[in-house]
């Protein structure tokens, strides 16, 4: 076996590999993500320099929040337009910071506090509430919450660089001279409406366009083997439909009924001991009806009427019963009677061997 170098193996340089033509629809999507990634950066970087700018706000240390220069009211509305609500509380956050009030056309520091609590208490058209002390020191005003608020509401949610057409549209101010603003500032314009065509209303032309039209559909009938103007299921017009109403039955709705002694049953079938109950029943209300109408027939001079063969049989049913009866009596009261006489037979023997041992212990 040859032996073996301990020395690392020199790898020969891969070959050169020829150019391949790149995709030209590849490099369009880098491209095109690589353009949306540096406007990205830009817009971002416009809104930062855009904080930065408004943090100098106003140009006067004079100005006046109701009524802003048009050259800063102009400044302020271009540069807050590509703002998203976030920038706009950043911007806030800074200035307070600062110790500028938060709306960027108000010259006065913020307000302060009468305590360095946490919690402020404040006298409310609601009552006494306890705010956190820096809600209470964001403005120096209400008036400018008011008019920094109705900036922010208009701002637009979308991120400037995800706009369709610029930044958005132009901010307006809570202001008491908009007057003097409009006639710096650029005006607005609507987009006008295009200008709706003008109706034809040549009665001719119409005219000749509905016998086309009916000419048309005679044509497409007779292509069908129809005839023209005649019933088809694409004209349903000449359906004719005949509605008749249904006669309803004269006779009432009667509730449900259940035949007599289906009360007990169980699965339709009437268990034996029921059926028993229920005959000895009827038996006792037969005899009660019988007694209560024959409660006078062992009067003098009533006449009797003979039975009938159902009764004859009924009164010899209950005559062998009464029987029967009678002799299970007596034969229980002959087996009490043995027991009792067996009892006293044993009561007796008894005595007579406790009366014979105890003479003859004597004796001993």
């Amino acid at each position: 076996m040859p032996p073996k170098s301990i020395l690392k193996k020199t790898h020969a340089p891969a070959p050169e590999r020829n150019g391949e033509p790149v995709n030209q629809r590849h490099l369009d999507v880098a491209l095109h993500h690589a353009n949306i990634l540096e406007q990205r950066k830009a817009v971002e970087a416009q809104v930062l320099d855009g904080i930065l700018t408004l943090m100098e706000f106003p140009s006067s240390p004079h100005a006046d929040a109701q009524r802003p220069s048009p050259a800063d009211a102009r400044a302020f509305e271009e540069t807050v337009a590509a703002f998203q609500p976030a920038d706009y509380d950043a911007l806030i956050e800074e200035r307070n910071i600062a110790g500028k009030c938060g709306y960027a056309l108000c010259p006065k520091p913020k307000a302060r506090a009468r305590s360095t609590a946490k919690k402020q208490f404040v006298d409310t058209d609601r009552g006494v509430e306890i705010v956190d002390r820096k809600v209470l020191e964001v403005w120096c005003s209400d008036d400018c919450a008011k008019r920094a608020l109705y900036v922010k509401v208009q701002l637009n949610e979308e991120p400037a660089w995800l706009r369709s057409a610029g930044h958005g549209e132009k901010m307006e101010l809570l202001v008491e001279n908009a007057h003097e603003l409009r006639a710096t500032l650029p005006v607005r314009t609507k987009p006008r409406a295009a200008p709706a065509p003008a109706k034809a209303h040549d009665e001719d032309d119409v005219d000749a366009a509905w016998a086309a039209h009916d000419d048309a559909a005679a044509e497409l009938a007779r292509e069908r083997g129809e005839k023209p103007g005649g019933v088809t299921k694409a004209n349903d017009s000449l359906v004719r439909d005949t509605i008749t109403e249904r006669a309803s039955s004269q006779a009432p709705p009667q509730p449900p009924s259940l035949p007599a002694g289906s009360t007990m049953a169980i699965e339709g079938h009437i268990p034996r001991h029921n059926r028993r109950e229920e005959a000895e029943e009827a038996e006792e209300a037969e005899d009660e009806e019988d007694d209560a109408q024959d409660w006078d027939k062992h009067l003098p001079g009533r006449k009797t009427t003979p039975h009938s063969a159902d009764d004859k049989l009924r009164l010899t049913a209950q005559t062998t019963d009464y029987a029967s009866q009678r002799r299970r009596q007596n034969t229980l009261t002959e087996r009490r009677l043995q027991m009792t006489n067996h009892k006293s037979r044993i009561l007796q023997r008894t005595i007579e061997y406790t009366t014979h041992h105890s003479t003859t212990h004597e004796a001993r």
